[in-house]
């Protein structure tokens, strides 16, 4: 297959190299040279690095030799596929696929590698709208197995099974949306996983560090909360965090965040975020061994989110948990979890926060109606999932 990638920054050049390895003839797009010149130079010391390992066999320069680079769209004019990865401005995306929609060929499809932007106001911009379609990499996206795949109120059904297919061939767990909905799975859970630790942080019940050595040393994440936050930059999760609510998701009262990015301590980056990282390079925070945070309490916004999710029919649980488990390295899925917490302890702490004037805690009909049947999760033998 010929792609075209458009953007040639973290995302788009390493989604250039993956389909490179592949085998895939692919033109990346970009404005300048200079820029072009450097994702080159990122590639290459990327392959070098895989091929040192034995994750590539074949030699760097060979798989380089696949990607053509270029400051114009008429590369594209061949094309079987696109994906765009340019910055998350609407009125940037619209100028790319209008480019694309006029040279690309018309049985081409395009898809954009957007995080927070609805797909249907991207295929709008364009005279293929069953043609377009979402699929959202993870970071990078070399090394991380998850894409999410999200049709738009357009995409036809070829187009998203063709896109299922594609993410499979190149060894990813694709996780396809029913429907669309803001922020797609990933980011809504992420963002209710924030929402939850400034929440704990800001009423007073718990430290930052409590609620990080909670998730890292009783939940078992990779990361706490708030250095994951800063590992992802928080200029990027408060942007996110607003465009999902802007869309008529419900918010949580929060400044710590806002507060952080308006002192430009934006994290890793920037050397300083909610941790320090001396020389702008992420380092392990060093945690508390014990917490007082509950982990059922902690988690309870984000398994919520999940039900709305599975109750309205987006995505079924065990794709929830690819999604945090192939995107975000959880040890085992969220719902997994949920069901080894308890969905009564889930819903318990829901209500207690609920009843605090939270309105984004209001249990979800199915954890209620999954409490009341008995269906609690591992110690009655069903939540989420059976257990014999």
């Amino acid at each position: 297959m010929k792609f075209a990638v458009v953007g040639s920054g973290t995302m788009g050049h390493g989604i250039a190299e993956v389909l490179a390895i592949y085998g895939h003839q692919v033109k990346l797009i970009d404005i300048s040279w200079d820029i072009l010149n450097r994702a080159k130079q990122r590639m290459e010391e990327s392959l070098r690095k895989f091929y040192e390992k034995g994750t590539v066999k074949e030699d760097p320069s060979v798989i380089l030799s696949r990607i053509e680079m270029s400051t114009s769209y008429d590369v594209a004019k061949d094309i079987d596929f696109a994906i765009e990865a340019v910055p998350e401005i609407l009125d940037l995306k619209r100028k790319v696929f209008q480019s694309l929609d006029e040279i690309a060929p018309k049985e081409a499809i395009l898809a954009t590698n957007t995080s927070s932007i609805p797909i249907s106001e991207i295929a709008e911009f364009t005279s293929r709208k069953d043609k377009v379609i979402g699929m959202h990499f993870f970071n990078p996206p070399q090394i991380m197995k998850l894409v999410e795949v999200i049709p738009s109120k357009y995409t036809s059904e070829d187009t998203a099974n063709k896109t299922v297919e594609l993410a499979r061939s190149l060894g990813k767990v694709p996780v396809k949306l029913r429907i669309e909905v803001p922020g797609f799975i990933g980011n809504r859970i992420f963002l209710r996983l924030m929402q939850e630790a400034c929440r704990e942080v800001e009423s007073g019940e718990a430290s930052i560090e409590e609620v990080d050595s909670c998730a890292r040393n009783k939940i078992g994440l990779p990361m706490g909360i708030f250095e994951l936050s800063d590992y992802v930059g928080l200029d990027i999760d408060v942007d996110l965090w607003e465009n999902i609510v802007k869309r008529g998701t419900s918010d949580v009262p929060c400044k710590l965040f806002k507060e952080k990015v308006a002192r430009k301590e934006l994290g890793v980056k920037s050397g300083k975020g909610f941790y320090e990282y001396p020389g702008n390079k992420y380092l392990k925070v060093k945690l508390p061994a014990t917490s007082k945070v509950d982990p059922a309490r902690l988690l309870s916004l984000a398994v919520n989110e999940a039900a709305w999710l599975v109750e309205n029919n987006i995505v079924k649980p065990s794709e929830v948990d690819d999604v945090m488990k192939y995107g975000y390295n959880f040890p085992k899925g969220l719902l997994e979890i949920a069901d080894e917490l308890g969905i009564d302890n889930i819903l318990r702490n829901l209500e207690d926060i609920y009843n605090k004037g939270y309105s984004a805690y209001k249990p979800q009909d199915l954890l209620v109606k999954m409490v009341k049947e008995g269906k609690v999760g591992k110690k009655s033998g069903e939540g989420f999932y059976k257990y014999a």
